[in-house]
């Protein structure tokens, strides 16, 4: 009787272990299941609330406007037009050494593939060329892209002497050098554009 009895309780005990590892996966479950509910939840809002606002979230695809969103998006050699500050920095070679370059000036895109520049070089420590006092320097070619990316190509011989991006709808520019020798690279800003500069 008191093998049944033991029997019997270490049964009752797994039934309790068993009905306890039940609620245990269910309260897991639960909690899987809320938790998944409150992020999804928390998404539409987020969706909602940027899509309100009218700053779209981008998760959300808009094919019936994404061919003007295209258009307008894209480069031209009118996309850079005024005059630009910039600076450049990085090694070039100076006789047979290769050293420091560091460069400050401005340059002028016509909007229409011309451009110019005037600019203060300082290349190993001493300064090769003037902001103020040496000639501008150009006109040589600028072309563009419809991806915003762009070739820097000399007058003379035609030999592409830069390669550039467009960024922020033509206010800024990235640049690198493809002088031999050279690792230079360079940002543009824009100044103002010669629009405005026609209007005065």
């Amino acid at each position: 009787m008191k093998n049944l009895t033991k029997v019997e309780e270490e049964t009752c005990m797994s039934n309790k272990q068993n009905e306890e590892k039940t609620m245990n996966e269910n309260t897991t479950l639960k909690r899987t299941i809320a938790r998944l509910v409150l992020t999804a939840v928390a998404a539409s809002v987020l969706l909602a609330a940027s899509e309100f606002r009218g700053d779209p979230s981008g998760l959300v695809p808009r094919a019936h406007a994404q061919g003007n969103a295209e258009e307008q998006r894209s480069c031209t050699v009118a996309s850079l037009d005024g005059s630009y500050g910039f600076f450049r920095t990085g090694w070039a070679p100076a006789g047979m050494v290769v050293g420091p370059l560091a460069a400050v000036g401005i340059t002028t895109f016509d909007g229409a593939g011309r451009i110019t520049a005037r600019q203060t070089i300082v290349r190993n420590g001493e300064k090769i060329r003037d902001l103020f006092d040496s000639p501008t320097l150009g006109p040589d070619f600028y072309e563009v892209d419809p991806d915003c990316a762009g070739r820097l190509r000399n007058a003379s011989t035609g030999a592409v002497f830069g390669h550039f991006v467009v960024v922020d709808g033509g206010n800024e520019v990235f640049l690198i050098s493809l002088a031999p020798g050279n690792s230079v690279t360079g940002v543009l800003r824009k100044i103002h554009n010669r629009r405005s500069d026609r209007a005065d």
